[in-house]
């Protein structure tokens, strides 16, 4: 079906240009400056944000006349679209069966955790915890519960339940969270268990977690399978997704952030990423050599972000390689560009600075002295997942197009499994 439905979706969307030619090409040519002019909103402020803003509106509210006026032209491209996007669809869902070697060396755990402790923070993701009953759920699997208060000593906490017999400690929270308490589970030798009850959870997306379902991560704590994966630190201090200086550092050090983080994160934005931002007092080495001193945002990861414009973006396709993620961004010239981004692997990474930074730590504002010393701390970290987690993220499941992987498709549209 997705076969015959690529071309024929691709005819009708060439048929609805046709016939409602001109308003549909017109269309689409109004509607695809918008972006950039949002975009230029963003880095600015007062009456220059209102004009850019009211252009982007002009340029939507122009694009939609035109479609209504197109009548069935706009419906063919949309039929078109629609069957184009179920081509995609089913190619991608044929393929998405078919692992890479090695993608996440996932083995059935043989231990059984007896006294199993989760550390719950009823505050994250706006009450996330409390909105699934997850406390209750916890304790009907056996699980000890913790329930953290605001000025809660997390690490201390955490190792007086490993001193008092726990065998398996777990997280419900934001990475944040889950970074403090996997950092005990580490020293103690102990399987990690990640519950998504945060904002992002983009620790529980890279290990393949459904981040909508926090309850069905407590299975974990039952039968499970095992995985080890690396952490990073930086000067001593662990983490698990990424350390960020620039934008989201200074965004999160904002004392307004937590109670208005969209609010925060516009009025922060134009003195960091507009026309007159100023780069980072900071010094450090790019994967050429070079010392640099012109970055507008830094950001080092646990593993590296997959960052191409394709499905997966945002994730990292492993958490196994054992090199960090750098990604650069500096200033470059261009009216809809004004920034420009180079990423790369490094064993280590050092960043020195004349005063001590604020920097976002998977997700929570920290101040740290320079020199910033980052490094990986390979497989250290043993996580127990629930046996329906893949182990991976989306960017490692993404399906890659080539000569094998057509024969496949083509097996599979002939009623035949691959292979």
């Amino acid at each position: 079906m997705a076969l015959v439905a690529g071309p024929v979706g691709a005819i009708l969307a060439v048929i609805g240009f046709v016939i409602g030619l001109p308003e549909v090409l017109l269309a689409v040519l109004l509607l695809l400056p918008a972006p950039g002019c949002l975009w230029m909103a963003l880095g600015r402020r007062g009456s220059e944000r209102i004009g850019w803003m009211v252009i982007t509106a002009g340029l939507v509210v122009l694009s939609l006349w035109l479609v209504w006026l197109s009548d069935r032209g706009v419906l063919f491209v949309f039929l078109g679209a629609a069957l184009v996007g179920v081509a995609a669809a089913g190619a991608a869902g044929a393929l998405h069966h078919v692992p890479r070697a090695g993608q996440s060396r996932l083995a059935r755990s043989a231990r059984r955790v007896r006294h199993p402790v989760l550390f719950v923070n009823p505050r994250s993701g706006g009450g996330t915890a409390e909105r699934v009953d997850l406390v209750a759920e916890a304790r009907r699997r056996g699980v000890r519960v913790v329930e953290l208060g605001p000025d809660t000593d997390l690490p201390a906490l955490a190792r007086a339940e490993v001193a008092a017999g726990a065998d398996c400690l777990g997280a419900a929270g934001g990475d944040g969270t889950l970074a403090q308490v996997a950092a005990v589970a580490v020293e103690s030798g102990l399987p990690f268990v990640c519950v998504p009850a945060g904002t992002r959870n983009h620790f529980a997306l890279d290990l393949g977690l459904d981040r909508d379902d926090p309850v069905g991560a407590l299975d974990a704590f039952r039968s499970a399978n095992s995985l080890r994966v690396d952490v990073a630190e930086v000067n001593g201090r662990m983490f698990l997704n990424n350390v960020s200086l620039g934008v989201y550092g200074e965004v999160v050090a904002a004392e307004q952030y937590r109670e208005h983080k969209i609010g925060t994160a516009l009025a922060v934005l134009p003195d960091l990423v507009g026309p007159d931002a100023e780069p980072l007092d900071v010094r450090f080495l790019d994967d050429r050599g070079q010392v640099r001193n012109d970055a507008v945002v830094l950001l080092v990861s646990n593993n590296a972000y997959d960052l191409g414009p394709r499905l997966g973006f945002g994730s990292r396709p492993s958490l196994r390689d054992g090199l960090l993620g750098v990604v650069l961004v500096e200033p470059a010239a261009g009216l809809l560009s004004p920034l420009h981004v180079r990423s790369w692997q490094a064993e280590h990474f050092e960043v020195d600075a004349a005063s001590p930074l604020n920097v976002g730590l998977d997700g929570e504002s920290v101040r740290i002295d320079p020199p910033l010393s980052f490094r990986v701390r390979p497989g250290v970290l043993r996580v127990r997942l629930p046996v329906t987690a893949p182990g991976v993220s989306p960017a490692a499941l993404r399906p890659r197009l080539g000569p094998t992987r057509l024969a496949e498709l083509w097996s599979i549209a002939r009623g035949v499994p691959p292979g």
